[in-house]
């Protein structure tokens, strides 16, 4: 029988304990028992993002957050800046413009985080804007904004900061009120071990003072319906996914927060070091900037990745992404977000070598495990790996 395993940035493994979790029998959405999960969850959901502003669960993909909170936060015609070095980014500018919102897009090339002195050149030439949307980690590429500092920036400014944590809260440090964030979106298929179907929104008293003067253009997904029903839901939730919810909060406090930042960044390091070992080269130059979430690399002269993905798929059971657009075939995006650890890793390498195998490429074979087991072991004292 052949495994199915995936290292991609979403949706991700879930462990045992959240899937039985969210197998236990139904019970009615209005019931005082369901009262009682939603309040354990919601008092426990801010601490996560750093906050202390209620945190809203909507039924919905990350794509539908990062709809709500344009729906909710701009109007038609208004102006707002866009963060875009990556296919989400783009997104958000896409979604910006069906409601009718003008975008001034800050750009820089993909596997580069955008400039600070770009954003606050944008801002002064455009002091009218409401807002800027920005995405804290870009699946697509692999690299990081810095969301601190340009909630910092934007703090004492009449400009509210929406960003799109779906991927990066839980495997980088977040710190919604420190930072200055008006709007933290989320997704439930990430950094939460759970299956795909919940989005969360954590909106700052800022953003209620915004809030407060505009009428959405949205009725399912309007920020001032949940507020009005918290800590219940305005509508019918996904009950099954409230309770796996549950016992994801409880393992992640049980790991530790901390801790489960340390882990992601050691185990994007290593997939790093395991990479560059078969002769990949890193698409993020800036080390600083590279994701805890997804490693993108570049594949060394001659090697498909493509036909890779293709044959880790249908001989190893190994779910790994691509490149996107000009990158399809020449990118390789190595996911490694939630309940992952060191023997995790080791898999996907083990995988990655015995492909490259069965391709004919030449090179030393077991070189990406050497390069991985230094870092795993400096690791392993002092960060507890999370238990499925």
């Amino acid at each position: 029988m052949k495994k199915q395993r995936m290292a991609t940035p979403g949706p991700t493994y879930v462990p045992q304990e959240i899937l039985l979790s969210g197998a236990q029998e139904l019970i009615h959405h209005r019931s005082p028992h369901m009262e009682e999960v939603m309040k354990e969850v919601n008092e426990r959901l801010p601490v996560l993002f750093g906050t202390t502003q209620e945190v809203f669960i909507m039924l919905s993909s990350g794509t539908g957050a990062m709809e709500a909170a344009v729906a909710n936060c701009f109007q038609e015609k208004d102006k707002v800046l866009v963060v875009s070095n990556g296919y989400f980014g783009e997104r958000f500018a896409d979604i910006a413009r069906v409601y009718g919102i003008e975008t001034v897009e800050i750009v820089s090339p993909w596997g580069t985080s955008v400039d600070m002195h770009d954003i606050e050149k944008a801002y002064y030439e455009n002091l009218d804007v409401k807002g800027i949307l920005v995405v804290y980690s870009e699946t697509s590429t692999g690299v990081t904004n810095n969301v601190e500092e340009i909630g910092k920036f934007f703090r004492d400014k009449n400009v509210l900061v929406v960003v799109d944590a779906i991927s990066g809260l839980l495997s980088h440090d977040f710190q919604m009120d420190a930072w200055g964030v008006d709007v933290a979106l989320a997704a439930s298929h990430k950094g939460f071990m759970m299956p795909p179907g919940l989005a969360f929104a954590a909106i700052s008293k800022k953003a209620w003072l915004r809030l407060e003067h505009i009428n959405p253009k949205t009725y399912y997904f309007s920020f001032k319906r949940f507020k009005k029903f918290y800590p219940m839901s305005p509508s019918s939730p996904g009950v099954s996914l409230i309770f796996a919810l549950r016992t994801s909060i409880e393992m992640l406090m049980r790991e530790g927060i901390e801790s489960c930042y340390q882990r992601h960044q050691m185990i994007a390091e290593a997939t790093q070091k395991g990479l560059e070992a078969l002769g990949f080269e890193l698409f993020v130059a800036d080390s600083k900037r590279r994701s805890n979430t997804v490693t993108t690399a570049i594949a060394p002269p001659g090697l498909d990745t493509s036909r890779l993905i293709k044959i880790l798929s249908s001989q190893y059971g190994m779910t790994i992404t691509g490149g996107q657009g000009e990158f399809k075939g020449k990118m390789l995006r190595v996911g490694h977000i939630g309940s992952v650890d060191s023997l995790d890793l080791f898999t996907v390498f083990g995988a990655i070598e015995l492909a490259l195998t069965d391709m004919g490429l030449a090179f030393t074979k077991g070189s990406s495990a050497a390069a991985i087991q230094p870092i795993m072991q400096r690791g392993a004292s002092g960060v507890e790996i999370i238990s499925t």
